[in-house]
């Protein structure tokens, strides 16, 4: 993981460097704040320090983005609602989902047998695949929100933002489905908002 981090502090020092605006440099910072976001997701728990250089790295390639390109900074809008859909701003919101499933059969992935009845042990390579158990039959009962969750990228990709909250901040002249831009980076980092921190299903 560090050594990902390694390439992305790279990645943000040619974009630093860049004389803006520079196409790819715009395309690399859109990667970066997608792969810093990850960084952080598969660091928490494990290592707190890759935790939050990876959280100072990714506001500062924000910033850059929002500086530079605006049009990149938007909320998302379809079908009558808006988004908050920036790995950024969704980097910040240390909540993640954790779905209790009831298993009624699983398969192994190299051979397709019940995994008790074969001899692959999952984690373990064979012929260059990674064993794992599938669930081949399941229902998912209920799904938790916690600070940590177990499969670390099951965060939310999509936040909804209200009109009525969008109506009171903007004015009575804001019609729903016009352009509105998120000035979450140019403003200080607040922190990380870590209300579900002591839930945890890892």
């Amino acid at each position: 993981m560090r050594e990902r981090f390694r390439q992305c502090e790279a990645e943000a020092e040619r974009a630093r460097s860049a004389s803006h605006p520079d196409l790819q440099a715009k395309e690399d910072l859109l990667r970066l704040r997608t792969e810093l976001r990850e960084i952080m997701d598969l660091s928490e728990g494990d290592d707190p320090e890759l935790l939050e250089r990876a959280h100072r790295l990714l506001d500062e390639v924000g910033g850059i983005i929002r500086r530079n390109y605006r049009e990149s900074c938007c909320l998302e809008y379809r079908e009558g609602a808006y988004f908050r859909e920036c790995p950024v701003d969704l980097a910040h919101e240390r909540v993640g989902l954790s779905p209790e499933i009831r298993v009624r059969g699983s398969e192994c992935s190299i051979c397709g047998a019940d995994p008790d009845d074969c001899e692959h042990i999952p984690g373990n390579e064979y012929d260059g695949q990674v064993c794992s158990s599938r669930i081949a039959d399941g229902e998912i009962e209920r799904v938790a929100l916690v600070g940590r969750p177990r499969w670390k990228l099951t965060r939310f990709s999509s936040l909804g933002v209200s009109v009525e909250d969008l109506r009171q901040a903007l004015g009575p002249a804001f019609t729903p489905g016009v352009r509105i831009s998120c000035d979450h980076c140019l403003s200080d980092c607040r922190g990380l908002m870590s209300d579900f921190w002591p839930a945890s299903h890892s």
